[in-house]
């Protein structure tokens, strides 16, 4: 058993990969965005994903949690409300929602609102986007915090993780609405965007795709995952299911000629949503200015390539943008009469307004 003090220094040798941030790039309440970069197109040769968690409600304090090895016969709990706890041990809307085996040995993680890191070096980001409510089973067994919780606690890298919930969400079910969760180990970046199959079904609908080594990817509360190619096993991994339930419930007609995407399929609103495709395009623009990208497209890249290497400094000023500098600077016309005709900026302009503002 890896004893307490060696589990939390390997996490804190590798809590560089992921930045919790409070992200300030507008958007709607529960916004959250995510960025990762491939190990080629890091400056120091490390995959990164991030998160900010800009729910409002969530909660703050976070723990490390030490590797831990279990008798054979042992339960784990699956919990709902774990994200709201106000401080350790508050059991104040905690509900327990399915036990399911015990691992032998688990891994060492961080465990914030949605924990984020193990002593392996996988890292986790999540973005919601909502999709189809009638898909959603709100009674199932998993919801996407405890997904990331056990993902970390039992993988070490994104295929075992993104391998794992599938295996776990098909036998137990899923309770959240659509969600994008981000993964990165020492070697490769994936994004997983997962949602329900049915109100009163146990099972879920998921597709994923790798991040290429030398690119950049974003997720800012929409689906982005288009065509999916499951004879590309380096690349894409799906839920048996991800066509089947498409058509079964009119939102894909194979006999149309239009290609299956999954974004389309199972949330139509995320690629309508200028709040997320908008921050899609800051993150692109600033990594990848050369590409020119029309802030009002549809549908960008899945991923690109950055024109320069991409140091965690340039990920965490992306991250504290605010349009400065375009059209869409939130403060360009916070103007105030100093005198007669002429206007200054107020004293009070900032981008950082409340919601209500």
């Amino acid at each position: 058993m890896l004893t307490r003090r060696y589990a939390l220094n390997r996490i804190s040798i590798a809590i560089a990969a992921v930045l919790l941030l409070a992200c300030v790039i507008p958007a709607a309440p529960e916004a959250c965005t995510t960025i990762m970069v491939g190990r080629k197109a890091s400056a120091d040769g490390s995959v990164t994903t991030s998160h900010t968690c800009d729910s409002r409600i969530d909660r703050t304090w976070f723990e490390l949690v030490p590797s831990r090895r279990y008798r054979d016969g042992t339960m784990c709990g699956v919990y709902s409300g774990l994200r709201f706890m106000k401080f350790p041990g508050d059991t104040a809307g905690v509900r327990l929602t399915v036990e399911i085996p015990q691992a032998s040995r688990t891994n060492g993680y961080i465990n914030t609102s949605y924990p984020c890191m193990n002593d392996r070096q996988l890292a986790v980001g999540e973005s919601t986007f909502g999709g189809r409510e009638e898909l959603r089973n709100r009674s199932a067994g998993f919801g996407c915090e405890e997904l990331c919780r056990i993902a970390l606690e039992r993988a070490a890298t994104c295929r075992e993780a993104i391998r794992l919930i599938g295996e776990l969400t098909a036998e137990f079910g899923y309770s959240d609405g659509g969600e994008c969760l981000t993964f990165a180990d020492p070697q490769e970046a994936w994004e997983l965007e997962i949602i329900g199959c049915g109100r009163d079904r146990v099972g879920s609908v998921w597709a994923a795709r790798r991040i290429p080594d030398d690119h950049v990817g974003v997720n800012a509360n929409a689906a982005r995952i288009l065509e999916i190619d499951l004879d590309d096993t380096d690349n894409f991994m799906a839920s048996e299911n991800v066509f089947d339930v498409a058509i079964e419930m009119g939102y894909w007609d194979p006999g149309s000629g239009e290609p299956f995407r999954f974004a389309y399929a199972y949330n139509p609103d995320g690629r309508a949503s200028m709040a997320a495709r908008r921050r899609e395009w800051r993150v692109f623009d600033l990594l990848a200015p050369s590409l020119e990208l029309d802030p009002n497209d549809k549908d960008y890249p899945f991923s690109v390539k950055p024109d320069t290497l991409v140091t965690i400094a340039q990920i965490m000023d992306i991250f504290r943008d605010t349009y400065e500098g375009t059209e869409y600077d939130m403060t360009k016309f916070m103007y105030v009469e100093t005198e007669p005709g002429k206007f200054e900026k107020s004293p009070y302009a900032n981008p950082f307004m409340d919601y209500d503002m």
